[in-house]
């Protein structure tokens, strides 16, 4: 793994935004820290000199330099003069009491080195301020600011090192990020390829961690599942052509060629061009019906979806196939509750709803009683077409809805084998599971749909 793969991933990229977050983090941290304990001493040194210059001041009013000469002297003895510095000098600069060297006068806030402070090697910075008296005379009263230097110092040094730290800290962390983020994504890479290879049945790997890259990865293979299964879907429809279709044509070509050679009449000429017409009509019913199948199964006729009515639907379909029924002897009836309204295509309902009624025509004995029901258990509505006809093996019922598929006992039935692929197909486009069951006896199919 090459530095420069781990610089360049989103990873990396997003925790240098967050170590720049926690910088600007400890710099705000530490402002609250610096003027919660410096500042404050600061303040409190400030505040110090101020009130001790405002008592000489007093002292001056009162007795002249006398009493502030004697006031400097009391005060530089209760400090032995360490943290404390004066000075009284008169207008000409003689020094008259005090511990601070003799310095130009000006008045206000300044700051001098002064030896014998508290610092290193006994020098350190004094915070003074200074007036100049009505007699011409200056005067100075100032602190030892050398702890204050000090704990400013600390601080500055601790923010430096504290951001040191984070940055450090966050670079091991966006690399760490990194590194595994590009090994989940090359898990991904090397499945990709081994599907883009032809190996349709790989799968990316799912850790169960429930993040952003199973999610991801999750979804992904249910898009390889649904890619894997149009793709044996059309194999397995090429085979089947290949297969089914290749029955009625032979038939077509073998019954040409035995009339080209046997028909000695216009009549049998005739006939024989209607049987290849019959199986050239079959043969283009079976490629409507896969186009049609693979139409649906592209999901293109989602955006006519519309409310139906599985009532009004079953009566238009026992209308149609009312005739029908009674001509071959068969009993056909409905029950439907009330307010089954579904989404939905409605022409593919009815396609398919048309599909079910047909196949228990198609494939039962006269005498058998269909029965089309609409029922509703919680949030859904179930369409069922059920028979009491000699039904089918339990082993052969999944594999109904297969293209081409017929049973041994309907082979001698008419028709292409594609009616109940065609209702899996408007079934699975409208998301409604579809099952066939033992109706005991006899076969139902039963469709559910999920109510608006």
């Amino acid at each position: 793994m090459r530095p420069t793969e781990l610089i360049r991933t989103a990873s990396f990229r997003i925790a240098l935004y967050y170590a720049a977050l926690f910088l600007a983090s400890v710099l705000v941290i530490f402002a609250i820290i610096y003027l919660a304990t410096a500042g404050d001493t600061a303040r409190q040194l400030s505040n110090s000199v101020e009130a001790d210059l405002a008592a000489l001041r007093a002292e001056y009013h009162l007795g002249g330099l006398d009493n502030v000469v004697a006031g400097i002297i009391s005060r530089l003895h209760a400090t032995q003069g360490r943290t404390a510095y004066y000075l009284l000098q008169t207008a000409d600069g003689r020094l008259l009491a005090g511990n601070a060297g003799p310095m130009p006068p000006k008045a206000g806030w300044t700051d001098f080195l002064a030896a014998g402070g508290a610092g290193p090697g006994n020098e350190g910075r004094v915070m003074a301020k200074a007036v100049v008296l009505p007699d011409g005379s200056y005067l100075l009263v100032g602190r030892d600011a050398t702890r204050l230097d000090e704990l400013e110092r600390r601080i500055i040094q601790a923010f430096l090192w504290g951001s040191v730290a984070t940055l450090i800290l966050a670079g091991i962390g966006a690399v760490l990020m990194s590194m595994v983020s590009l090994r989940r994504v090359e898990v991904i890479t090397r499945a990709t390829e081994e599907i883009m290879a032809g190996n349709l049945a790989r799968r990316i790997p799912v850790d169960g961690g429930r993040d952003e890259f199973d999610r991801l990865a999750t979804q992904v293979n249910l898009m390889l599942d649904r890619i894997e299964a149009l793709m044996m879907g059309l194999k397995q429809v090429s085979n089947d052509i290949a297969h089914d279709l290749k029955t009625p044509m032979t038939r077509l070509r073998h019954g040409l060629e035995l009339s080209r050679h046997k028909a000695d009449s216009i009549e049998a000429y005739q006939a024989a061009v209607d049987r290849a017409i019959a199986e050239c009509d079959l043969t283009l019913r079976s490629f409507d019906a896969l186009l049609r199948i693979a139409q649906i199964e592209a999901g293109t006729r989602r955006s006519g979806f519309c409310s139906v009515d599985l009532a009004g639907l079953v009566e238009t379909i026992l209308e149609a196939y009312q005739p029908v029924a009674e001509e071959s002897g068969h009993l056909l009836t409905a029950a439907v509750a009330e307010g089954t309204a579904v989404r939905g295509d409605q022409d593919l309902l009815t396609q398919m709803l048309a599909n079910l009624v047909e196949n228990a025509l198609k494939h039962t004995p006269a005498g058998t009683r269909i029965a089309v029901t609409v029922t509703g258990v919680d949030d859904r509505w179930t369409l069922c077409v059920a028979d009491n006809g000699p039904g089918v093996a339990a082993e052969d019922r999944d594999k109904l809805f297969q293209r081409f598929y017929r049973t041994a006992a309907g082979r001698s039935a008419p028709g292409s084998g594609l009616g109940l692929s065609l209702v899996a197909a408007v079934a699975q486009l409208h998301d409604a599971p579809v099952q066939i069951l033992d109706n005991a006896p006899g076969m139902k199919v039963c469709v559910s749909f999920a109510r608006p």
